[in-house]
């Protein structure tokens, strides 16, 4: 990656995510390449299932027409493709998809690639018209599909870079716990765009439930990697900015 494309990778990065940049540029070469290219094409997947403009089938159809092509054989031209019917409104980081993918190292490119296609397809799926998060089951399965996978695919970047084992279980923990605090956290933001991700009949006590149940296992799941290690660098700090977050809202207790 030329020093022209780590500055634009890095400057996408940090305008969409406060929260993981610091992180992404705290890692040794090689790594921050893998992290950085893995979270834009996250990213960039992200951003068309929560398009505020976009109808619930036209985003499924993109997630899938993602998906297939990363499936399939990424290229620039096969993205744009896809892209075609809506790049006007589309955000830049998501028509760049193909530049993104371009910075993660050879040797662990396609483990990556494999989760965002797999993430893309299953965002598809719950774009669909009509598909809403109605139990605590859908709701895993929801943060699975959204983060949980993903913490997945870090935990194999690890061990690409220096060998670092995690708990793949507690990561799982991690993802979910995260995602629900975002849920949590964007309750009105969502509400007012017409999206719901918390369970029929749910209030906060049961989110704020749900949230606590997986905290033990996202804690555990740092508190196992090495001090030094890139992965504790990467995940410990995002951890503690969402239990401070969750800290100060009332009854709650989980800067513990």
């Amino acid at each position: 990656m030329s020093a022209h494309e780590q500055d634009e990778a890095l400057r996408m990065l940090r305008r969409y995510s406060t929260t993981w940049y610091e992180p992404t540029v705290s890692m040794p070469p090689g790594l921050l390449e893998a992290t950085a290219g893995t979270y834009l094409c996250l990213r960039a997947t992200d951003e068309i299932e929560d398009h505020p403009d976009l109808s619930a089938q036209d985003r499924s159809v993109l997630l899938e027409g993602v998906a297939r092509t990363l499936e399939e054989s990424l290229t620039r031209p096969r993205l744009d493709h896809v892209f075609a019917p809506h790049r006007e409104s589309l955000p830049d980081v998501t028509l760049r998809m193909a530049e993104w993918a371009a910075l993660i190292p050879a040797g662990i490119r396609p483990r990556a690639l494999d989760t965002v296609a797999v993430m893309a397809a299953r965002m598809a799926s719950w774009c669909r018209p009509g598909v809403t998060i109605r139990t605590e089951q859908d709701l895993n399965r929801y943060t699975y599909a959204v983060s949980g996978c993903v913490v997945m695919t870090y935990s194999d970047l690890w061990s690409w870079y220096d060998g670092t084992d995690t708990d793949r279980i507690d990561g799982l923990h991690y993802g979910r716990a995260l995602q629900a605090g975002n849920i949590y956290l964007d309750r009105e933001t969502d509400l007012a765009r017409g999206v719901n991700y918390w369970p029929a009949g749910w209030h906060e006590a049961e989110m704020l439930g749900y949230i606590q149940s997986n905290l033990d296992g996202a804690r555990a799941y740092v508190a196992a990697m090495p001090d030094t290690s890139p992965a504790r660098r990467f995940f410990g700090p995002p951890l503690q900015l969402y239990l401070s977050k969750l800290a100060k809202l009332p009854q709650t207790s989980y800067a513990r």
